[in-house]
């Protein structure tokens, strides 16, 4: 979290799948242990994701609080999402799940509302799965974004490999590779070695 710029939206996001969530849950209980307030929002169940981090070690004893949020009224969640006073770092898992119709303007004008509350000091982290939002909120919500994370599964004969790419990160030194990760027992972990030959 260290890394992220203050007082900032940055969009994560896969073709489909939970690695994001998980490298989400890392990041929030890296943040909680730093003594920050982690405000996570799902439409999945709360006691499932609380069970997955027991799983792999990383269930903050304080600073994190889930929130479950099933409807998909997107001022609602706004509302939520802006008034909780509480989150230093605020996560929402499924961020296309609440704005699934609503036009283009209307979606500017959500970001903007997130982007004017992040600028009061609090960090959000919408995760996404492509393709789920129409190609235009997309392409506006990672133009808005202060920062865009990818995660990139590809199958390479009989493995599956994910990388991690930052093509957009407000005041840091983009890098021009993609980095792979693992997810074990021991964490989500980057591989930064260079490879030679």
């Amino acid at each position: 979290m260290e890394d992220f710029p203050e007082k900032s939206v940055i969009l994560i996001e896969e073709d489909t799948g939970l690695a994001k969530s998980i490298y989400a849950q890392y990041i929030a209980a890296g943040a909680a242990s730093a003594g920050k307030h982690v405000f996570y929002v799902t439409a999945r169940d709360a006691e499932n994701i609380r069970s997955q981090m027991t799983r792999l070690r990383i269930l903050p004893a304080t600073g994190f609080h889930i929130e479950e949020m099933h409807g998909t009224d997107p001022d609602a969640l706004l509302d939520l999402l802006t008034s909780h006073s509480k989150g230093d770092l605020v996560i929402v898992d499924a961020f296309p799940f609440y704005f699934l119709d609503i036009p283009l303007a209307g979606f500017r004008d959500a970001i903007s509302r997130l982007i004017a509350v992040a600028k009061t000091g609090r960090i959000f982290l919408l995760l996404i799965d492509r393709g789920i939002l129409p190609q235009r909120h997309e392409v506006l919500l990672r133009a808005m974004a202060d920062g865009v994370i990818q995660i990139t599964t590809v199958t390479e004969g009989d493995k599956v490999k994910r990388y991690l790419n930052i093509p957009k990160m407000q005041g840091a030194q983009l890098l021009e590779k993609m980095l792979p990760f693992t997810i074990t027992d021991e964490g989500f972990l980057i591989d930064t070695r260079e490879r030679h030959g």
